[in-house]
């Protein structure tokens, strides 16, 4: 904590968290040059649990139509304080970056998706990082 405390913390303007239960089949750690695809979403106020578990459903099914995504998991955020409102995540693994670009050229499937939730939602935050190889310690 120190190092966020005197590292991290003087040049950010915010800072948020968000954790769910990963429902994931397979390996934990994510090997070097994959891609990952981490979705955090806002439900709009009122929202229902009906609705909740439409998004979810929405989520679940991603897999099903982007058979790039070597692995993927999703949730409701069970630190709603820490997550600024933001309360369903998601994280899908790709091999590598050819594999997120060419899910993001199939804009056709993707808006079809997108459509079915775009109503529930207040907001959305995307982020993409690619896994880099480790480093090894210099002593």
């Amino acid at each position: 904590m120190g190092i966020v405390k005197g590292i991290v913390n003087p040049i950010c303007d915010d800072v948020m968290a968000v954790d769910w239960v990963a429902n994931v089949v397979g390996p934990v750690v994510i090997r070097p040059g994959a891609v990952m695809r981490f979705n955090i979403l806002k439900l709009k106020e009122g929202v229902g649990e009906n609705e909740k578990e439409q998004v979810l459903k929405v989520i679940g099914e991603v897999k099903e139509h982007f058979g790039s995504i070597e692995q993927i998991s999703y949730g409701e955020n069970f630190q709603i304080a820490r997550g600024k409102g933001f309360s369903i995540a998601s994280l899908a693994v790709f091999p590598g970056l050819e594999e997120l670009e060419e899910v993001d050229k199939n804009e056709e499937v993707v808006k079809e998706h997108k459509e079915k939730v775009r109503e529930l939602l207040d907001g959305v935050i995307v982020l993409d990082y690619v896994v880099h190889t480790p480093q090894s310690a210099n002593l």
